[in-house]
C-alpha cells in the first residue's frame, strides 16, 4: 500500500491557509510595537530570498529540486546549501514567520510550529535517507558540516 504524502508545497500553502484561518475565527491580538510589523515584512521578503535563491541552485545546476527522483545526479553544496541543508523549507518557515509578525496575533504562530515540525519529521528525513542512499559517503560529509536548518 502507497503511503499518503502531503508534497511541501501543498503543506506550506495549507498553513497560510491555516493561519489566515486562525486569524479570521481567533481574536488574541498581541501587544506589539508597530516595528515588530515592519521587521515582519522584512521576514517575508527575506524568506522569500532564500526560498528563490535555493530554487535557482537547483537550475544552475541543472537537477531536480526532488531529492527521490531518479533524475537526482547532482549534490548541490555550494551557496545557499553551505549554510542549510534545507534552504527551501528555511525559507517558508521564515515567509511563516514574518505573517505571523505582520498580524499582531498569536493563532498564526501555531501554523508555524505545525509547518517547522512537519517538516522536519515527516518530509526532511524522508528526502534525507533517499539523498544518502543516492549519494552514500559524499551525503554524510555534507551532513558533518553542513546543519539541517541553520
Amino acid at each position: 500500500m502507497r503511503k499518503f504524502r502531503l508534497y511541501p508545497p501543498v503543506w506550506f500553502l495549507a498553513m497560510l491557509t491555516l493561519q489566515w484561518v486562525l486569524l479570521r475565527n481567533i481574536a488574541n491580538p498581541l501587544d506589539i510595537l508597530p516595528w515588530i510589523r515592519v521587521a515582519g515584512w522584512g521576514f517575508v521578503i527575506g524568506g522569500t530570498a532564500v526560498f528563490i535563491t535555493a530554487a535557482f541552485s537547483f537550475r544552475r545546476h541543472r537537477t531536480t529540486i526532488l531529492p527521490f527522483e531518479d533524475s537526482t545526479d547532482k549534490l548541490i553544496q555550494s551557496g545557499i546549501f553551505r549554510v542549510s541543508r534545507n534552504p527551501i523549507y528555511l525559507g517558508e518557515v521564515i515567509i511563516l514567520t514574518g505573517t505571523a509578525l505582520l498580524t499582531g496575533q498569536l493563532s498564526p504562530w501555531v501554523a508555524v510550529l505545525l509547518f517547522a515540525g512537519g517538516i522536519d519529521r515527516n518530509v526532511i528525513r524522508w528526502e534525507e535517507q533517499a539523498l544518502q542512499r543516492r549519494f552514500g559517503a559524499d551525503f554524510e560529509a555534507y551532513c558533518r558540516k553542513t546543519r539541517r536548518w541553520l
